[in-house]
């Protein structure tokens, strides 16, 4: 499908939203993700196509990609998306994944680290559009100045008084404590885990120890993130 930049939004001081406006509408689930091929001269071994979570809800019609960059030692995949104009089309393709929600009756214990913030702002929107408050508490794990779209949670929480929201600023990193301090019901709830792959292994590992059950863990890699 064509995508055309309409916007891109400095989120933080390296991280940056590119809003795309489809050429016909597209369904998607609050969650997913999508490739996109960015032709451009000199690609590295990582190529022309990455993936990337939708971090729109459905309901924004546009699709919406949330990067950090490393404008030193960055992809030329990323280096040419920071170049694209207003006015620029690209393709995008393949759209899917299972890191969504399929039980709105169940209880949610959401984890983000950094960047892995993305899907979970898509699936916030959209339960706040369609009035589905699914019991749902969110550690969001990151530097200070990495936090993006607390204008987001704020007006959903405003509007709301919805979900409960736990910041674990670094240097301090989510460990078994802070989970055991701040979760009464860790038995009754579903646990999803978004961030780089090194951080999501650690955070499976602690709610391993913590006897949760692996069928109770959804986990959401983001590749070439420290």
């Amino acid at each position: 499908m064509k995508l055309t930049l309409i916007k891109k939004i400095q989120e933080a001081k390296d991280i940056y939203t590119f809003v795309f406006e489809p050429e016909n509408p597209v369904n998607w689930k609050a969650g997913q993700y999508i490739f996109f091929k960015i032709p451009h001269e000199n690609p590295d071994d990582r190529g022309e196509i990455r993936h990337f979570t939708i971090s729109s809800a459905p309901s924004e019609k546009n699709i919406f990609l949330t990067t950090k960059f490393d404008f030193e030692n960055g992809s030329s995949f990323k280096k040419a998306l920071f170049k694209l104009n207003q006015g620029s089309s690209i393709e995008g393709f393949n759209l899917g994944g299972d890191f969504i929600l399929e039980n709105l009756k169940a209880k949610y214990i959401f984890i983000a680290g950094g960047i892995g913030i993305t899907p979970y702002r898509s699936i916030l929107m959209d339960l706040a559009h369609e009035g589905r408050l699914t019991d749902i508490i969110l550690f969001y794990c990151g530097k200070a100045d990495g936090i993006i779209f607390m204008d987001v949670f704020n007006e959903i929480k405003k509007k709301y008084e919805w979900p409960l929201i736990h910041f674990v600023i670094e240097p301090q990193l989510i460990n078994e404590e802070i989970i055991k301090e701040k979760v009464a019901d860790l038995e009754d709830r579903i646990f999803y885990i978004s961030g780089p792959m090194v951080m999501v292994r650690i955070v499976e590992e602690i709610l391993l120890k913590l006897n949760i059950k692996k069928s109770s863990i959804v986990k959401d890699y983001f590749p070439g993130y420290g």
